[in-house]
């Protein structure tokens, strides 16, 4: 068995799916460009007015650090900045096939690497907020309830994947049907669905994940952890 699967990794090493490349192409691009943002703002003189698209920036994390804030108090340094990052993902990665890429979000093994970093996001931030007190959860309200338990903290795995790869690989099934059906009239019909199917439900299915994060997290927190200053 485990020379199968090692056997199977080299020949995916070897031979990278199209989605794969893709996926990697979108996390170096948001890494570059973050970074070089990163050092603007580093740079930026606290007394200069900066221009329109930094300022969209800064009110744009600004805004999201607040949002964040509101739900899961003190945590917000640790989560804001994976789950806007996995947003950020996400999104580009929904709206790919729009300029003809292969869309990642759209393969159950990606969008079940993304569930799985909102899981490990809301597990951290319960430990980090309760310490060890953060398993005690799943034997309350009774012990004989821990089996239960142990399974609804891994269900939203399977619920967030199953979610975001349903709705994009539903999109993208219907538009592959619209192009076969239309012919050499694509041009002008799918520009329409695109909207729908690619933007559309890319930026609803962002949001849910994004949300869905959050709001698990809120519920490990420690309510001191709530009260800011």
């Amino acid at each position: 068995m485990m020379t199968m699967f090692l056997d199977d990794l080299l020949s995916t090493l070897k031979n990278p799916p199209t989605y794969l490349l893709v996926s990697f192409g979108i996390m170096i691009a948001i890494a570059i460009i973050t970074t070089i943002i990163g050092f603007k703002v580093e740079k930026m003189d606290v007394k200069a007015k900066p221009n329109k698209g930094m300022t969209a920036v800064l009110e744009g994390v600004g805004g999201f650090n607040t949002f964040v804030k509101s739900y899961v108090g003190k945590q917000y340094g640790f989560i804001t900045p994976i789950v806007l990052t996995m947003s950020l993902y996400v999104f580009i990665s929904n709206i790919s096939g729009i300029i003809a890429l292969d869309t990642p979000t759209k393969y159950a093994t990606i969008t079940f690497s993304m569930s799985i970093t909102a899981f490990l996001v809301i597990q951290i931030a319960g430990l980090k907020s309760k310490g060890l007190r953060h398993f005690k959860g799943i034997f309350e309200p009774l012990w004989p309830m821990f089996p239960l338990n142990l399974v609804s903290e891994f269900v939203p795995i399977l619920s967030m994947a199953l979610r975001l790869f349903g709705n994009i690989a539903g999109g993208a099934l219907i538009l592959t049907l619209i192009y076969g059906i239309t012919g050499w009239a694509s041009v002008f019909i799918t520009p329409a669905f695109h909207l729908i199917f690619d933007i559309g439900f890319g930026l609803i299915q962002t949001i849910v994940i994004v949300l869905l994060t959050i709001i698990f997290a809120s519920m490990k927190i420690d309510e001191a952890d709530l009260d800011l200053v």
